[in-house]
């Protein structure tokens, strides 16, 4: 009787565990510059892809820009996919690891844009002061830091010489306040001209690129220098093996596959270095740069 009743207690026990290892899922945060449902419709077929690979359930969670940290910080996600400001500012706060960057058609970098309305004037960075100007604000990489950076280089301060700098909340918002002349001008990450041309919602003649640059091998709309595409990292909810699984996985991904396509990338490819970037944020003294203690004087 005694076996009996003991091998009850071990068959309940073996279906309990097997109950949380079915209950267990991977929780994919995506940053949503362009809103939670459009970040969904856009990267579910990737949670499907990544539960083939790994075996294991996944969930897309997508965040919007102003409570993406506050979503890793609460233990919400296990993976995010985030713009390299957000990385960098995980990384050396919430002890993220950054396992892969996003290779789009342009390959694994972008830019930033810097749009203003036709007629208003403005065709360099000089004509922006005095202008007002719409951004995704400070966290933002392709649709402020990217623009800041540059104008800073150019001894523009855009929280000194615009005469109204406004956060706004989706990229393709900050476009059409241009455009409706509800400000002179606005930044926006590369991808986002094209997409909205691409969708009827604007047409290029409608907006002015501020000082377009080209580099080889870069088609895109922009502005500024290019620097390294989103970033795929693993937080420190995140198991090693299931780190080693998930980042296999994502190297893995085709881009001809139904996953890639409906994400609009290419893939990934190993995580490339974020040393430019944290230069202008220490230049921008962007936090987690900002109390950082001045430089010794040289002897």
């Amino acid at each position: 009787m005694k076996r009996f009743l003991y091998g009850i207690l071990i068959l309940c026990l073996m279906l309990l565990s097997g109950m949380e290892a079915v209950s267990a899922e991977i929780r994919v945060g995506i940053n949503a510059p362009r809103g939670e449902f459009i970040a969904l419709k856009q990267w579910e077929a990737f949670g499907n892809y990544l539960s083939r690979e790994t075996g294991e359930p996944v969930k897309i969670v997508p965040l919007a820009v102003a409570s993406l940290l506050r979503g890793v910080r609460s233990g919400e996600v296990d993976f995010i996919l985030a713009n390299p400001i957000q990385t960098i500012i995980m990384a050396e706060t919430d002890d993220i690891t950054p396992l892969a960057t996003l290779k789009k058609s342009g390959g694994p970098r972008f830019a930033g844009v810097i749009i203003a309305r036709r007629g208003s004037g403005i065709e360099s960075s000089e004509d922006l002061k005095g202008k007002k100007v719409i951004s995704l604000g400070p966290v933002s990489a392709g649709a402020y830091l990217f623009q800041a950076y540059h104008l800073h280089r150019k001894g523009i301060n855009p929280n000194r010489d615009f005469s109204v700098l406004s956060e706004g909340k989706k990229q393709d918002d900050l476009v059409l306040a241009v455009k409706a002349g509800l400000f002179d001008a606005a930044f926006v990450r590369t991808g986002i001209l094209e997409a909205m041309a691409k969708e009827g919602t604007i047409r290029l003649d409608d907006i002015v690129i501020v000082e377009q640059r080209t580099d080889p091998g870069f088609d895109l709309i922009h502005t500024t220098r290019l620097y390294p595409e989103w970033f795929l990292s693993a937080t420190s909810e995140a198991d090693p093996p299931l780190i080693s699984s998930v980042k296999n996985a994502a190297l893995a991904l085709k881009k001809d596959t139904p996953a890639a396509k409906n994400a609009k990338i290419s893939g990934f490819v190993e995580a490339l270095s974020l040393a430019d970037l944290r230069d202008a944020m220490r230049a921008m003294k962007m936090p987690p740069f900002d109390r950082e203690p001045p430089e010794s004087p040289q002897p």
